[in-house]
């Protein structure tokens, strides 16, 4: 999921629409589109990206831009995944959060 987010924020002007089906055949030819598809539409679901609907995507949602920003290093997207490690698999809420406790204890919040 992180490297879709990686995309849409690259591609994205916050105007221009892309459609789903489009956007992962040119994007991602090397996962089947079915899986990718379906990370589409949980980053819908959890409000990190911006849909028209359910066929096209416009942007990355403010919390998608948090979210990105607090994973956007290998550094920091590694600490994230050794501190959920453990758990086996964790729900993206909880990843996010992670994520942004690290980043707030960088700053010695």
């Amino acid at each position: 999921m992180r490297e879709i987010l990686f995309k849409i924020e690259e591609i994205s002007d916050g105007y221009t629409n892309y459609e789903s089906q489009s956007f992962v055949k040119e994007c991602f030819p090397e996962y089947p589109n079915n899986v990718v598809l379906y990370h589409l539409k949980y980053l819908r679901q959890s409000k990190l990206i911006e849909p028209m609907d359910s066929y096209w995507i416009i942007d990355l949602t403010p919390q998608g831009h948090e979210y990105l920003n607090n994973i956007r290093t290998d550094t920091a997207w590694s600490q994230v995944k050794t501190k959920i490690q453990p758990l086996g698999s964790v729900a993206l809420s909880v990843v996010a959060e992670v994520a942004k406790s690290l980043a707030l204890s960088k700053l010695g919040l």
